[in-house]
């Protein structure tokens, strides 16, 4: 449709490393509903995982925002291209952001 943004409204913001599952799992927000989802097999199967209640959990306590810790001295067109373009802020997550482990 010409004019409308075809882009998806989900952004990967937290790498986790299970215990229980050999994997690295992904939680994702929707960034026009604040929704969340996991990658984990607990989530595809429940709607529901650990991971995701770590996330909603820190979202709450912001009122809505989940911060992600990264360095302060990375190139400024890569924090730009990350902001418009979801595959990008992928990778920044995946290459900076902090790994927890649940």
């Amino acid at each position: 449709m010409k004019g409308m943004s075809m882009r998806s409204p989900w952004r990967t913001i937290q790498l986790f490393i299970s215990s229980q599952y050999a994997g690295i799992f992904e939680v994702e927000v929707d960034t026009e509903t604040h929704d969340v989802r996991c990658t984990c097999p607990v989530w595809n199967k429940n709607g529901s995982c650990k991971h995701t209640a770590f996330v909603n959990q820190k979202m709450k306590y912001n009122n809505g925002h989940y911060s992600i810790k990264i360095p302060e001295d990375i190139p400024e067109d890569l924090v730009q291209e990350a902001i418009d373009d979801p595959a990008a802020f992928r990778n920044l997550i995946i290459k900076y952001n902090k790994v927890e482990v649940l």
